[in-house]
């Protein structure tokens, strides 16, 4: 029989033997897998993310890349890219009409016209949030370059892209965007016309019988820039097979500059825009950045408002 001494002995000892053994580890929700120009987030092999790194043209026109493709739950695309109503709409993309150093105007970023992204860095990390794509990408056009006629880094922009855990219906996947000039006297703005389009702007696959929600209820897309709230949820049937709607909604940060963010909606042929700052070009200071935030939730059921209000209070 052992005694006590023994029996503690033998306690500690396998106490250490746990403690020193390696557990396998948990398997990843999300694998990635990149090439030189491309980086694919799959969940069990179907794809959910991609982020563009290098450009990709249409015959040497509209050159782009910094911006995301996304799938839905099933692994179809859900994002168009080089629709042909708009050749420079691009996936989710954030881009503005007016890039101003000093009050001239650098190329276009909005239609892909004279405007450089360079991708300097790309890194992805796990979490046990699920995966998150950190780039830093500089800004810079040939409408101003140096005394050797290179093209001046005016923006070294920082973004983060954290894809969560999908959690039954729905996929949840934040941006927070940080525009930090390199240079003085920068600003940026909207078309210019009275629309202000700008911004933040998911180019949907959008369904015939497409319907637009908020808090507070239906919202009918204008011309010009809407009031709805802090989200809009669109929702129909996306894919013909499918047999009952899906929905996409975005939300705003309510640290953004202006909260919330007014809406360019589009029931055809063209983006979604959380529109910021509309046509009136705002100045971005060294000193002070432009941090811009949103949430988009992928779902594979209808308009569920109660949610989408959750995900708005916890976002």
């Amino acid at each position: 029989m052992l005694n006590i001494p023994t029996l503690r002995a033998f306690g500690s000892l396998l106490l250490l033997m746990l403690s020193t053994t390696t557990l396998p580890a948990a398997k990843p929700h999300y694998s990635v897998s990149r090439t030189t120009d491309y980086l694919m987030i799959f969940q069990d092999g179907t794809p959910a993310v991609g982020y563009r790194i290098l450009p990709r043209s249409l015959d040497g026109k509209y050159a782009r890349n910094n911006y995301v493709d996304l799938y839905d739950l099933q692994g179809r695309e859900i994002t168009e890219d080089f629709p042909a109503d708009h050749l420079h709409h691009r996936g989710v993309f954030w881009a503005w009409h007016q890039v101003l150093v000093g009050g001239k105007q650098l190329g276009d970023s909005w239609e892909c016209r004279d405007f450089i992204w360079d991708s300097k860095q790309v890194q992805t990390s796990y979490s046990h949030k699920g995966v998150e794509l950190s780039t830093t990408t500089h800004w810079s056009s040939p409408d101003l370059t140096d005394t050797q006629d290179i093209p001046v880094p005016v923006v070294r922009e920082e973004t983060r892209i954290l894809v969560h855990k999908t959690r039954g219906n729905y996929r949840l996947i934040d941006f927070h965007i940080t525009i930090q000039p390199l240079v003085n006297d920068l600003q940026l703005g909207g078309s210019e016309n009275d629309k202000g389009y700008g911004g933040f702007s998911p180019r949907l696959k959008l369904p015939a019988d497409v319907k637009f929600w908020s808090t507070d209820g239906v919202v009918t897309p204008m011309r010009t820039a809407v009031e709805a709230g802090p989200w809009v949820n669109v929702e129909g049937t996306f894919f013909e097979s499918d047999l009952a709607p899906s929905s996409f909604a975005i939300i705003c940060h309510p640290e953004n500059p202006v909260y919330p963010d007014k809406w360019i909606l589009r029931a055809r042929g063209s983006m979604q825009n959380a529109a910021y700052p509309g046509q009136h070009a705002v100045a971005v200071k060294k000193d002070q950045p432009l941090v811009l935030r949103y949430r988009l939730v992928v779902q594979s059921d209808g308009h569920n408002p109660k949610r989408l209000e959750k995900l708005s209070r916890q976002f």
